[in-house]
């Protein structure tokens, strides 16, 4: 089986029952995700790794932690438990996606903050009883595909309570001259463009494996984490005009 053809394999890490039915039964539908089942808690996470590595974790961001009590033990939920599951598994397996997977986005800007920094790769808002299975089914399993491809946004809900936070964090930035190489510069300004990897690679006589690893260095230099907010940063700055020989 070639990369291209291979299934998507995806964990869930939820303690919920009926968004394990919902998660399970929408990710069985589409061909290129493999369901491969879910655990409960963090204390299960080092077992479930030893056995089987995902391609993608899904983390839901309230876990239950059991704690000995002084009679009995009881559980209590917690964004601690969702937060360091998050760190476990990208400690456990760096090349697992990880998304966080909570209602609780909607109101907590520090959460999501939090989820970041752990190491979510992408951040969803749950949904709690869609009104519409079907298209649920549908965004739920673009959302899961779009974290694989690079393209993930932020759904809005999301976007809009760390979008203050965002452009007062680029406005700092003002126009000062950009920390990149003179061929960062070059792979910025063709992506700005809207060109494919490929046809940068082209462009600049590299392999696209090389404009790849280049993207992937000018986030870290930009601090930021998704392909569309470099796109969307070199635009602010007056790049993404068509190239020359296209005009």
């Amino acid at each position: 089986m070639t990369l291209s053809s291979k299934r998507l394999r995806v964990l869930l890490v939820e303690h919920d029952g009926g968004t394990i039915y919902s998660v399970k039964a929408a990710l069985e539908n589409d061909p290129r995700l493999e369901y491969i089942g879910y655990i409960a808690s963090r204390s299960q996470v080092e077992r479930q790794f030893s056995m089987d590595v995902p391609d993608v974790a899904l983390v839901d961001m309230c876990l239950v932690r059991r704690n000995a009590g002084m009679l009995a033990p009881h559980s209590e939920q917690s964004f601690d438990e969702g937060l360091a599951t998050i760190s476990l598994i990208t400690q456990l397996s760096p090349a697992t996606r990880v998304i966080g997977f909570s209602d609780f986005f909607l109101g907590n800007p520090a959460l999501i903050k939090s989820a970041l920094q752990c190491g979510a790769a992408a951040l969803i808002a749950k949904q709690k009883a869609p009104s519409d299975w079907e298209a649920w089914s549908n965004w739920l399993r673009a959302q899961v595909l779009s974290v694989i491809d690079g393209w993930f946004e932020l759904s809005p809900e999301v976007a809009r309570l760390i979008e203050a936070e965002e452009y007062a964090r680029r406005t700092a930035m003002a126009y000062d001259p950009l920390p990149l190489t003179e061929r960062q510069m070059e792979v910025l300004h063709l992506l700005a463009s809207g060109l494919p990897d490929e046809e940068i690679a082209k462009r600049l006589t590299i392999v696209a494996g090389a404009v790849r690893g280049h993207i992937c260095n000018i986030k870290e230099r930009l601090h930021l984490r998704y392909r569309w907010e470099v796109i969307e940063e070199a635009r602010r700055r007056g790049m993404g005009q068509p190239p020359s020989d296209q005009r």
